[in-house]
């Protein structure tokens, strides 16, 4: 099986993704470059940031369609201050106006790739110490209600600004740093298990548990195609 994931940044996705395939399919090895994927391997490119992914997908189904030998094909994007399912129709129009489509998924982060990492309830202390973590959680308590449902107090300007900075104070909470640069524990096995139990169990940050039930079911493919060869 081979999958390839189109990511909009150029920092934080692509390693957060990358450590993410590793853990759900240690089976399969990276490619540095879509002409050397032959079996069990995954790519990953980078789309450049909006605006400029929007025309940057079609070279990549380009590529798939040259190359071949691509099971499915990601494309993984924040929906940050735009409707989700805007946001979802928009990339799904540029995929279905090329030919020959691949099997493909969007998956749309509402809001932002931090506000997935704000789902893991271990990250939140329920006493904390930072003053700042303290006002953030009054203002909403990302342990309990949802974080793809948090708006953003009247001093920021931007949902995703306050996403990130929310996650950077649980973070220094628990004396860990968090920067696009430097995820940090995200790209923990034991951090992407905890949002997944929290897809599981409660339904929130289903927008990461859509990413996850295709993952579930390509692993399932995955092992079929292996036990029968």
């Amino acid at each position: 099986m081979n999958l390839y994931f189109f990511v909009e940044g150029r920092r934080t996705e692509r390693k957060v993704y990358r450590a993410w395939i590793q853990h759900v399919f240690p089976e399969l090895k990276e490619s540095d470059r879509i002409e050397d994927v032959k079996k069990n391997n995954f790519f990953i490119i980078s789309g450049g940031g909006y605006p400029a992914y929007k025309d940057r997908i079609p070279s990549s189904i380009t590529d798939i369609q040259t190359h071949g030998n691509i099971d499915y094909f990601f494309v993984c994007v924040d929906a940050e201050e735009d409707d989700p399912d805007e946001k979802f129709n928009e990339i799904e129009n540029i995929i279905t106006e090329q030919a020959q489509i691949p099997q493909h998924a969007v998956i749309v982060a509402n809001c932002c790739i931090e506000t997935w990492f704000l789902g893991n309830t271990a990250m939140m202390k329920k006493t904390p110490e930072n003053v700042k973590l303290r006002e953030f959680r009054q203002f909403y308590d990302v342990s309990v209600q949802d974080p793809e449902n948090m708006g953003c107090p009247s001093d920021y300007v931007f949902k995703a600004h306050f996403h990130e900075d929310y996650l950077k104070e649980m973070f220094r909470e628990k004396r860990l740093s968090y920067s696009k640069e430097h995820p940090g524990a995200v790209l923990d096995k034991s951090y992407f298990s905890a949002l997944a139990n929290r897809y599981k169990q409660t339904g929130h940050i289903r927008s990461f548990g859509k990413l996850c039930d295709i993952f579930h079911s390509l692993l399932l493919v995955y092992h079929a195609v292996e036990e029968s060869a």
